[in-house]
């Protein structure tokens, strides 16, 4: 569990850690070179603690994840806190244990984060001049060239090439098994994934253009708080959100009838309207923290240009922001809707009747060993899963002055 683990979030440290190192400029090693470092010791002094920040967010990412994984713990039959709130609340039937157990939950994903906030430390590490050109990459060769190719190989193989090989394999032979169902699976995944990607983009616009028209401590505080869902598993928010929406669909139900005498049942938590909520409270930060990035690259001028040839502040957001946006806003949307896809937590325990995801039909057959079957929703999920990835990799490889 923990090899299998380590391989599927290490990219969180990677890409965070490349980035990183990418942004630090050639004059600051050369600096250190100057003053009779060697290679190795400039970078463990000096690269290495300008990007310690990125390199424990990257860490409490993965250590947060893999505190709500559940697939991988109920695959290998492992006993964990997200799996026990899956047993208790569909197994028992005891919200209340749930709930118990949620709280636990949560509690550790605090200490994750202060974990995170301590490991950072109180230094703070910044370039005092422009980043210049950036560090030339060093040719190897030899057995040098030969043995970071294997690493590289290796890791590569083991958490990539491996598996999806393995799947294409399965998926050959499972086709006519899994035809049938497989398109259901993939619309009502892509359905949920891309109303959940709409509406949390625009509620993210709504948080951000907010905290820039009164960027009062309150409004800040109000929109930091609107995105703190990503930290906190699936499961948790599943429990924590079932409770009010329930109160609010019996009240729904309730008034309807006493007004109009509908009897309607229940509307919210009989759809998937309480599941589409715990996926905007769950990705909300993905999509805030990206147009957040964005909006502030704006020059406060042009808002104030705007203003002065009579644009209200709807037209300047749909007239100026928004267009100047469009690069974050399109990576918003494509981080949400893929996380929207490999959600499954909150899916098993929110999801009505009848509705299946492609994470959720994954889970179903490799529980019940039908590992042939999963291959095909499998092989969906990763090639959405790539899409970020392959972003990520394309804007840290922009060049930047």
């Amino acid at each position: 569990v923990v090899l299998m683990m380590t391989l599927v979030f290490y990219p969180y440290v990677y890409l965070l850690a490349r980035a990183a190192f990418r942004e630090q400029g050639a004059a600051t090693l050369e600096t250190a070179r100057s003053l009779g470092r060697t290679r190795l010791r400039a970078f463990l002094e000096v690269a290495l603690p300008m990007a310690r920040p990125s390199l424990m967010a990257g860490v409490s990412l993965a250590m947060m994840e893999a505190l709500a994984d559940f697939g991988t713990v109920a695959t290998f039959g492992y006993r964990t806190l997200t799996e026990a709130i899956y047993r208790v609340w569909l197994g028992m039937f005891d919200r209340t244990a749930a709930t118990q157990l949620a709280s636990l939950l949560l509690l550790f994903a605090f200490l994750l984060l202060g974990l995170e906030r301590a490991l950072r430390g109180r230094a703070r590490f910044v370039q005092s001049h422009r980043r210049g050109p950036g560090v030339t990459p060093a040719a190897l060769s030899g057995w040098r060239a030969l043995g970071a190719t294997a690493v590289c190989g290796v890791v590569l193989g083991l958490a990539f090439v491996l598996p999806v090989g393995q799947l294409l394999v399965w998926a050959r032979g499972s086709l006519d098994t899994g035809r049938l169902e497989f398109p259901s699976l993939l619309a009502t995944t892509l359905f949920l994934a891309g109303i959940a990607a709409v509406t949390t983009c625009a509620l993210a616009i709504a948080l951000g253009y907010a905290a820039r028209l009164h960027p009062s401590p309150g409004v800040r505080a109000a929109t930091q708080f609107a995105s703190m869902g990503y930290a906190l598993p699936g499961s948790v928010i599943a429990v924590g959100v079932l409770t009010p929406v329930a109160v609010v669909d019996h009240a729904l139900g309730w008034g309807l009838e006493w007004a109009l005498g509908w009897t309607v049942g229940l509307v919210l938590t009989g759809s998937a309207a309480a599941l589409l909520f715990a996926y905007v409270v769950r990705f909300l930060a993905v999509s805030f923290q990206t147009l957040d990035a964005s909006l502030g690259k704006i020059p406060p001028s042009l808002d104030d240009a705007a203003r002065s040839l009579g644009v209200g502040v709807g037209g300047t957001l749909r007239r100026i922001h928004l267009p100047l946006m469009r690069g974050g806003l399109l990576t918003a949307l494509i981080l949400v809707f893929v996380e929207t896809m490999k959600e499954m937590p909150a899916t098993l325990l929110l999801r009505p009747l009848g509705l299946n995801t492609l994470a959720v039909g994954v889970w179903e057959r490799t529980s019940e060993s039908l590992w042939a079957e999963a291959a095909v929703p499998a092989l969906a999920i990763v090639a959405a899963g790539l899409l970020p990835v392959f972003l990520a990799i394309r804007l840290s490889a922009t060049p930047r002055a």
